[in-house]
C-alpha cells in the first residue's frame, strides 16, 4: 500500500511564494493595463531617483494637489534631466512665502531644507531666489537631501501649466 507523504514546510512556503508572487505580477499588470486604458485621465510612472519613496507612481491627469500631496510635472529644461516628468511634494503655492537665509529655506516660516552648492557629479547649483508664490505657479520639495527641487533655480516655482496631475505612490 502507497503512503502519501507530508509536504515539508520548506514546499508549502515555497508554494505560498509563488501564489503570492502570481498575485502580485498580476496587480502590477492589471495596473498598468488600466493606466493605458484610461489614458486620458491617469498615466502611470516609473522613478528613477530616490528623492521620492515609491517606484510605480498612478498619475491623476489635470488635477492639482493640496499641499503635502504628491504632484507629477514637467520641469524646466536644465542640465541634469531631459524629456522627462518629476513627482515632489507639492510644499507652497500662491500667497506662500519663500525666505532664503544663506542655503537655508522655508516656507511660511517652516523649515524645508538647505540647497548644496554642486551635484554629486560637481555641477555648480544655483539656489533660488525667496519670495512670495505667484498665482498660478507652486512650489515643489521632497526630504531627500539630493531633491532637485524649488530650491533650485534650475527648477524655481513650478507653473500650473507644468503640472501633468496628482501622483499616488502604487509601489
Amino acid at each position: 500500500m502507497e503512503s502519501k507523504e507530508k509536504p515539508t514546510d520548506d514546499h508549502n512556503r515555497l508554494k505560498r511564494f509563488r501564489k503570492n508572487l502570481f498575485r502580485s505580477l498580476c496587480c502590477i499588470v492589471f495596473i498598468i493595463l488600466l493606466g493605458w486604458g484610461a489614458s486620458p485621465f491617469v498615466k502611470i510612472g516609473f522613478n528613477g531617483t530616490d528623492s521620492v519613496d515609491g517606484y510605480l507612481f498612478l498619475i491623476v491627469k489635470d488635477v492639482i494637489p493640496e499641499k503635502g500631496e504628491l504632484v507629477a510635472f514637467w520641469p524646466p529644461e536644465n542640465a541634469f534631466y531631459q524629456n522627462i516628468w518629476f513627482v515632489k511634494y507639492m510644499k507652497g503655492k500662491a500667497g506662500d512665502e519663500v525666505v532664503r537665509r544663506g542655503q537655508s529655506f522655508y516656507i511660511n516660516g517652516e523649515y524645508i531644507g538647505d540647497a548644496k552648492t554642486e551635484s554629486n557629479g560637481g555641477v555648480t547649483l544655483q539656489p533660488s531666489d525667496g519670495g512670495m508664490i505667484p498665482k498660478g505657479y507652486y512650489s515643489v520639495w521632497a526630504q531627500h537631501e539630493d531633491s532637485f527641487d524649488s530650491r533650485y533655480k534650475q527648477i524655481g516655482w513650478i507653473p500650473t501649466n507644468s503640472i501633468i496631475g496628482r501622483a499616488y505612490r502604487i509601489l
